[in-house]
């Protein structure tokens, strides 16, 4: 990640605003994007966040034309793009999206404009591969994913601080990172699984971004560190995660209700037996008077 990657979607947000009650930029007005609208118009939300998915993508391989030798490699502009995408189609019940692949299925894959992008344009020739290759990630449900996004931005914004030469910030922004990797990490840091991958990406470009930026931050701050124990809470609950945690207090509980009916059954058992105990001795005593 670095500060101009990050500066695409600081533009992005002036036309497809994170917080829906405030009022936007006229998306059309925005020409670097609208030429990914058709007719390059953009009608609807949805033709807006199309739009800027393609652009996203686009202001990366214009900048790294030859970063992409490697398309197995996860990259974290990929899934901040993904993140982003996730959070603008989770604001919106009506999409009915559960995937990132219903989306880019029914919206990208055979959109012109992005078929135009890939063949036409010789800095996003491998844009397909890369996608095709990351298909796990695109399966990732979209209510998911969207909960990443707030960590890539404010990991960005970092990034932003440094560019501006506002280290006292840097701090400020990294306890933010740190809160929203932690909340997210005690949930989705599962081994063997998508979610895992993208802690561990964000944890590496962080630990980067330490190694490269930390003697130029005040002495007396620390940029903190983030945890990287498994996943604490409950359970994954999500179809798109197929391993799911017990939690220890469910065992607990479950251990308690067992014991419990254990100690009935016995108290019953003990006190029939009891019963005939003391029946038996009367009889006894009976036959002994007589």
């Amino acid at each position: 990640m670095d500060d101009d990657i990050c500066s695409n979607f600081v533009v992005l947000r002036n036309y497809l605003l994170d917080n829906l009650g405030e009022a936007p930029k006229f998306f059309n007005d925005f020409n670097n994007a609208n030429k990914y609208c058709p007719n390059k118009y953009c009608n609807t939300d949805l033709d807006k966040i199309t739009a800027g998915f393609l652009w996203l993508f686009e202001q990366y391989f214009t900048k790294y034309p030859n970063n992409d030798n490697n398309v197995n490699v996860i990259k974290p502009f990929f899934l901040y793009i993904i993140s982003w995408l996730s959070y603008k189609l989770n604001q919106k019940s009506e999409y009915n999206f559960t995937t990132i692949n219903d989306f880019y299925t029914k919206h990208v894959n055979d959109n012109q404009k992005y078929t135009s992008l890939i063949t036409n344009d010789n800095t996003c020739t491998k844009l397909k591969e890369i996608i095709d290759k990351r298909k796990d990630f695109l399966e990732i449900n979209i209510e998911d994913m969207a909960k990443f996004y707030d960590a890539f931005k404010f990991l960005c914004s970092m990034y932003d601080n440094v560019e501006r030469n506002e280290y006292d910030k840097i701090v400020d922004n990294a306890i933010h990172f740190v809160n929203k990797y932690t909340d997210i990490n005690d949930y989705y840091n599962v081994e063997g699984t998508t979610h895992s991958q993208i802690l561990f990406t964000l944890l590496t470009d962080y630990n980067n971004f330490k190694a490269q930026h930390s003697s130029k931050i005040n002495n007396s701050k620390e940029l903190p560190n983030l945890p990287t124990g498994r996943a604490t809470k409950s359970f994954l609950r999500n179809s798109s995660i197929k391993i799911s945690l017990i939690p220890m207090t469910f065992i607990f509980f479950a251990l308690l209700v067992y014991l419990g009916i254990v100690y009935k059954r016995l108290s019953f058992d003990f006190r029939k037996m009891l019963q005939k105990l003391n029946l038996r001795i009367k009889k006894i005593k009976r036959k002994i008077n007589h």
